[in-house]
């Protein structure tokens, strides 16, 4: 019979591991959830035959190619939330591969921001649009990248890494 003083115990498994596989699920089906909904809206004011009186009216702030662009960067956040989901349920299963996903949805996450705001910005037309499509990327872009951000500085901490090594 081993003597209980001389067993090395396994250290419990950071919170951090659970608590972002939660998010990652909650937020990824949100995001298709939500993302969903609006890639289908932006299909159906492409597509519609009021596409012409949609496009008049948006440009007055955004030059022409806005809505294609929104269609673009719309379709790669679904695809990134059913990855998200993905991420989560690798994380629950305290997986190493969730880990590994979650970074890369991280690295995604805030080059996918960063084109937002450019594209904003560089969509707009000129004048009091510009102003506001610069501040609203600017707020848009630090509210982003806060998730993406929790998620490299949590995720990559060695106690992390040490636990969901397989």
């Amino acid at each position: 019979m081993p003597n209980p003083y001389t067993v090395v115990h396994d250290a419990p498994k950071p919170a951090s591991i659970k608590v972002f596989g939660i998010l990652h699920v909650v937020f990824g089906a949100f995001g298709l959830i939500c993302g969903g909904f609006g890639f289908l809206s932006l299909l159906a004011m492409q597509y519609s035959g009021m596409a012409d009186q949609i496009q008049s009216a948006m440009s007055a702030q955004y030059s022409e190619g806005y809505i294609k662009f929104m269609l673009f960067t719309s379709s790669i956040s679904l695809f990134l939330s059913i990855f998200l989901l993905a991420c989560g349920v690798g994380l629950l299963k305290e997986k190493n591969w969730g880990r590994t996903w979650s970074l890369i949805y991280a690295a995604i996450g805030i080059i996918l921001t960063v084109v937002n705001a450019i594209g904003a910005v560089l969509f707009s037309q000129d004048g009091p649009a510009a102003i506001g499509a610069g501040i609203g990327a600017i707020i848009g872009t630090a509210i982003g990248l806060i998730y993406p951000i929790c998620v490299l500085v949590f995720l990559t901490r060695p106690r992390v890494v040490e636990a969901l090594k397989e």
